[in-house]
Formats: C-alpha cells, sequence, structure tokens
C-alpha cells in the first residue's frame, strides 16, 4: 500500500468510529503543559489531538522513522488549530528519538509493541526520555481477527505485553478503555530497574 493512501487510512473517519483519540488521551490523563512523546506517531492520528489538550504551554515530540508519514503529519498539522512550536517532528527510530533525558511525562506507543525489531533498545529509550514520575502507555490490538489491523499471529494479548513491559522495568498500574478492538496499559517505571 503506497504511504499516501495508508496515511489517508489512519486518519480516516472510519478509524475514529472504532477508536476515539480524544477519549482516549482523556482516560490516559493527559492535560495542558504536559510534554508528550508520541513514538511511531504516523500522521498525527494521537499527535494532533494531544497537541490541542497539551496546549501552548505544552510540547509534543512526534517521532517517526518514515519520512512520508512526518511529511502528512506536517500537512495535517496545517489545517488543525495546533499552535505550529507545539509539535516537533523527529524522523528517527523509536529506539534512539533524540528526545531529551528525563523530559517527557507521558511516553505514548501506539500499535507498535507487536511489531518492533529491537524491544530491549526501546524500552530503554522510553524509560531514558520518561521523568521520574512519567507514564508509559501502550495501545495495541486486541488478539482477535479483525478486518484492519495486523495479522492475528504477531498480535499481542494484553497478558503478553504486560509482561513484555513488566521484564522491561516498567509496571501496568491500571488498564483503560481504548476502542472495540484494543487494549491500553498504563505503566510507571519500576524505580530498581535502573535505567
Amino acid at each position: 500500500m503506497e504511504t499516501d493512501e495508508f496515511a489517508e487510512r489512519l486518519m480516516s473517519k472510519e478509524r475514529r468510529e472504532w477508536q476515539d483519540p480524544e477519549q482516549i488521551i482523556e482516560r490516559i490523563g493527559i492535560r495542558r503543559g504536559m510534554v508528550v512523546a508520541d513514538l511511531a506517531c504516523g500522521p498525527g492520528f494521537f499527535t494532533i489531538p494531544i497537541a490541542e489538550k497539551v496546549g501552548k504551554e505544552g510540547e509534543v515530540y512526534a517521532v517517526d522513522s518514515d519520512k512520508g508519514m512526518l511529511d502528512h503529519l506536517r500537512a495535517n498539522l496545517k489545517k488543525s488549530r495546533v499552535a505550529p512550536m507545539v509539535v516537533k517532528a523527529i524522523t528517527a527510530d523509536v529506539s534512539d528519538t533524540g528526545i531529551p533525558y528525563r523530559s517527557v511525562d507521558v511516553a505514548l506507543f501506539a500499535n507498535i509493541l507487536h511489531d518492533l525489531d529491537d524491544l530491549v533498545a526501546f524500552m530503554r529509550e522510553v524509560k531514558r526520555i520518561g521523568k521520574d514520575d512519567s507514564i508509559m502507555v501502550d495501545i495495541d490490538w486486541q488478539k482477535t481477527h479483525t478486518e484492519h489491523g495486523p495479522p492475528f499471529e504477531i498480535r499481542l494479548t494484553k497478558e503478553e505485553s504486560t509482561r513484555i513491559l513488566s521484564r522491561n522495568g516498567l509496571k501496568v498500574t491500571r488498564t483503560i478503555d481504548a476502542g472495540p478492538f484494543h487494549y491500553g496499559l498504563i505503566c510507571k517505571r519500576l524505580l530498581h530497574s535502573g535505567r
């Protein structure tokens, strides 16, 4: 599938019918003035509503390794009400973002945990960028058969994701409703993990 077509599908009204980013952001607890990292942000499905929520006092690091997706994000930002200085688009691998050390209140990674090449490096980076009291949010596809999303075989159950997060120094503190096809896990860094 071409990048343009894929980016449009990621931002589609149809997707919003089964995954409401504003409700998810509310459930996470993102507030005005926060610093948020949207890791593997794509064309901005979560980035733009997060930026609207944090306002001019906040900041959003939008990270994606696909330059084409970030071009779509920039185009979508121009159509939004978001002040340009709120979102910093970064072309980088999510395991090496360049985001300053201990700078974010929330690190969001949506629909990527099942697909990461180097899980250990990614988790190290998530913990590196998070403030001591930060939260990390994993939103991913339920392990069910759906007409959208990744193949069933590579999907992770909520329990599998919880174990992966725990093995990598994150403790799931609560779950959130992320729509009929997804789950949301809110995590904190285990302070003894040292990374």
